[in-house]
């Protein structure tokens, strides 16, 4: 029976049969990993803080019967990042993030990267003043461009061109007014900088940039349209996080 020690984020919960509940942990050595958490409705369950969404921590796991889904044995917690139970957008927003996440990577791809982005959304949100659009924005941009998405703003996608005006959703990029389609949204300078300012700054750095509210809107229906263009579906996370916001 094998087993595993893996440190990761829950970033999907459910529950499972009767008093259990399915995790989706993405971890560090093997990606999204599928285990169960037995008996965590139980008031003496060891494992039941433990097993909630966000919750970030040393996982103990083991193979039963089913291949495809672990055990969850035990679990000593790093972070669970309580702050984020307290407010219900900034909730919303981080299951939407870990849905593209798991769109994105889908199961036991391992990928550094795309963790840690999640985990420096994650903890801005919990821990810092940051506002939940730019982490947004940020976000879907920079899981894009480490997931092969990487679009070109600085020339024509299609042809070379420097003289570009709009960002095709569909070609990845910024097009000239020649190579540009119907899903084409219009640039400009400032938008150009901000986009090439994200897609290649140091992640560490990824939110630190000042941005006025126009900049910020015009980024953030411009990077969501990507997400769910190249990912070829809408999330009904995503509705329900805009609809927190109007509350």
């Amino acid at each position: 029976m094998a087993q595993i020690r893996a440190r990761g984020i829950i970033v999907k919960q459910s529950d499972y049969g009767e008093g259990h509940r399915m995790l989706s942990i993405f971890t560090e050595e093997y990606g999204i990993v599928k285990a169960v958490s037995y008996g965590v409705k139980k008031s003496k369950s060891k494992t039941g803080a433990a097993s909630q969404f966000l919750c970030y921590a040393d996982f103990d796991l083991y193979q039963g019967v089913n291949r495809d889904v672990m055990n969850v044995n035990s679990v000593e917690t790093i972070d669970a990042f309580y702050p984020l139970s307290e407010d219900i957008k900034k909730l919303s927003l981080c299951v939407y993030l870990a849905d593209i996440t798991y769109s994105l990577l889908g199961m036991n791809n391992p990928d550094e990267r795309i963790l840690r982005l999640f985990l420096n959304s994650v903890y801005a949100l919990a821990y810092r003043n940051t506002l939940l659009q730019k982490v947004k924005t940020v976000y879907e941009l920079k899981l894009m461009c480490a997931g092969g998405y990487m679009p070109t703003v600085n020339e024509c996608v299609s042809c070379g061109k420097k003289d570009v005006y709009a960002f095709d959703l569909s070609k990845g990029g910024a097009v000239c007014r020649e190579c540009g389609g119907k899903y084409a949204v219009p640039l400009n300078k400032t938008l150009i900088r901000a986009l090439e300012y994200i897609i290649s700054c140091d992640d560490k750095k990824m939110l630190a940039f000042n941005a006025g509210e126009d900049l910020l809107n015009s980024l953030a229906s411009l990077t969501e349209r990507y997400v769910l263009t190249q990912l070829d579906r809408q999330f009904s996370s995503l509705d329900y996080y805009k609809t927190m916001l109007e509350m």
